[in-house]
């Protein structure tokens, strides 16, 4: 993983550079269509494709499904989440940028590498004819794209309705591009705000198992430390440029340590941990099953749904640079 602390030094100038890509992403949406749908809702395309395959089998309803896109092959597989490796259901030939590297800079044509998830469904006729039969918007920039200063917006996995861009390996503003048959077959296996796409610019044997002893070792620290109520363990786990709903680091440990004062315990209860390890920053994904009770045992807050953890180097050592949550669970 890559040590942020050189991007921390400059993190007033990357906040006012994301505010601007804020803005300029809004209007980035109007581009694409007339009107987009909510992260949590998505649209259906009425338009079916005859694979030139058989079709995988869709997953069953508690299987955990990700999206995998190697760049140096041009290969976009699906792929079911095991802890020790992941196990590949079917794979495509996928275009991306028409520049090789990583994303850095708006319109310098690559395709960015991380771990992200879908936040919406675009079909016709809301959706430009260029993009084929759907195009799943992909959450980039998050969070450590703009601690490191990277612009850009409308990055999505879309089908098209040219074809024959299909058979160059690299054509597309920095998207990633397969067939509208094969997008058709791969949208079941994508719920919006929870399939992860993993994006390498190699995707090496490596990283095909998704966890290790040293990400399971931290989450269950960090776990403990919150269960306990142990505000010195659990904020001594969080990144310098730690920010999470418009707190940073230090606004974040006074918000904790209140809620530590007024609870006279906390469960969390998580289920369903899965691990996405990348070369740039890992991210930790679980059920969370929140629960708070005050001293008399009365339920103080009760709440259930997905929270991730992304966890970055500082000074050698894991640590959450952001999280985020959503009532969704698989």
């Amino acid at each position: 993983m890559i040590d942020l602390q050189q991007v921390v030094r400059a993190k007033r100038v990357v906040l006012l550079s994301l505010a601007m890509s804020a803005i300029i992403s809004s209007s980035g949406w109007r581009a694409a269509a007339a009107s987009a749908p909510s992260a949590s809702s998505s649209t259906t395309s009425g338009t079916s494709g005859t694979p030139e395959t058989s079709s995988a089998t869709p997953p069953a309803t508690k299987d955990t499904t990700v999206i995998l896109v190697d760049k140096k092959t041009n290969t976009l597989s699906v792929a079911k989440y095991h802890e020790d490796a992941y196990e590949i259901l079917k794979s495509y030939h996928a275009t991306v940028g028409k520049v090789k590297g990583d994303k850095v800079d708006q319109d310098d044509l690559k395709t960015p590498e991380g771990v992200y998830t879908f936040n919406a469904l675009l079909t016709p006729p809301t959706l430009k004819a260029k993009f084929g039969v759907m195009a799943f918007y992909i959450t980039y920039p998050n969070v450590f794209d703009k601690l490191a200063g990277n612009t850009g917006f409308d990055i999505m996995l879309h089908a098209t309705n040219e074809p024959e861009r299909l058979e160059r390996d690299y054509d597309s503003q920095g998207c990633v591009v397969v067939k509208n048959e094969e997008l058709n077959e791969i949208k079941p296996y994508i719920r919006l705000a929870l399939t992860p796409i993993l994006i390498f610019g190699e995707l090496t044997p490596d990283f095909l198992k998704p966890s290790d002893d040293r990400m399971k070792a931290f989450f269950k620290s960090w776990l403990q430390a919150w269960e306990s109520k142990d505000i010195e363990g659990y904020i001594g786990r969080y990144h310098s440029a730690f920010s999470s709903e418009g707190r940073d680091k230090a606004a974040w440990r006074a918000y904790k340590d209140s809620l530590n004062k007024r609870y006279a315990s906390i469960t969390v209860n998580p289920d369903r941990v899965q691990y996405y390890r990348h070369p740039k920053y890992s991210v930790i994904r679980f059920g969370q099953n929140y629960e708070s009770k005050t001293a008399s045992g009365r339920v103080a807050f009760r709440s259930e749904g997905t929270k991730t953890l992304y966890v970055a180097e500082e000074e050698g050592q894991p640590r959450i640079i952001e999280e985020d949550y959503t009532p969704l669970k698989w």
